[in-house]
């Protein structure tokens, strides 16, 4: 064989490898645990707590062994009118018992809270939020019986107000997002939506009206308890 082919044929395998990628299958495995936000951590701009989670799991063949999480479940509404959901965690590969941290950051979930039952799985785990796309819908006039009787609509398309215990002026805007998913979210005194706002909760804003910012906050921060919610998945 010729020097030239002998050079021709090792570049064609090194252009091959290079795009197909040459990796070793050696047992790692890679995990993502859930968290608690660390103090240093930074939430992104966007980013809004929804529920806090306190979770207790049991073996069913060892009783005895409990593992326990608390963690936050953020979320904000993105540009179709949806609700992301995200939660903080560390992703790490295991091998031979060896742990090596790769990254932290916020991740994907699926989370579903009923008001009895919580339902929580990871969604596109593979790399943590970059970077919060929020949507800004379109204010419109809610058509129908309002879901709060005490929501006063302002000369502002979409806008409402009410006022709480404490005297306090609190905003509200209609939205939709391309003529559906129409919801009331937090909006600034300019009856404009808050950045990545969730919809508005329904126990939490009885509760504003009623007892106001500080009784809401303590509904918000109150975590909800729950058992057998896996918080650590392979990926």
């Amino acid at each position: 064989m010729s020097k030239k082919t002998l050079l021709v044929i090792t570049i064609i395998t090194f252009v091959v490898l290079f795009f197909t990628g040459c990796t070793k299958d050696d047992g790692t495995k890679t995990y993502i645990t859930l968290m608690t936000v660390p103090i240093e951590a930074t939430i992104p701009n966007g980013l809004h707590l929804d529920a806090i989670l306190n979770i207790t799991n049991t073996d069913p063949n060892n009783p005895e062994a409990v593992t326990n999480a608390q963690f936050g479940i953020f979320g904000f509404t993105n540009t179709q009118g949806e609700v992301e959901y995200y939660a903080y965690g560390k992703k790490e590969s295991v091998l031979n018992d060896q742990i090596h941290l790769i990254e932290q950051g916020f991740y994907h979930v699926n989370y579903v809270y009923d008001g009895q039952t919580v339902s929580l799985s990871l969604k596109n785990g593979s790399s943590s939020l970059d970077k919060v796309n929020y949507g800004t819908g379109t204010p419109a006039n809610y058509e129908g019986d309002l879901p709060f009787a005490f929501y006063t609509p302002t000369e502002q398309t979409g806008v409402y107000t009410f006022t709480d215990v404490t005297g306090t002026t609190v905003f509200r805007v209609y939205e939709t997002f391309a003529g559906k998913n129409g919801n009331f979210f937090p909006a600034n005194t300019d009856g404009t939506i808050v950045p990545g706002s969730l919809p508005v909760n329904a126990a939490n804003e009885a509760m504003l009206q009623s007892q106001g910012t500080k009784a809401a906050a303590r509904l918000l921060t109150t975590p909800i308890n729950c058992q057998n919610i896996p918080f650590t998945f392979e990926v």
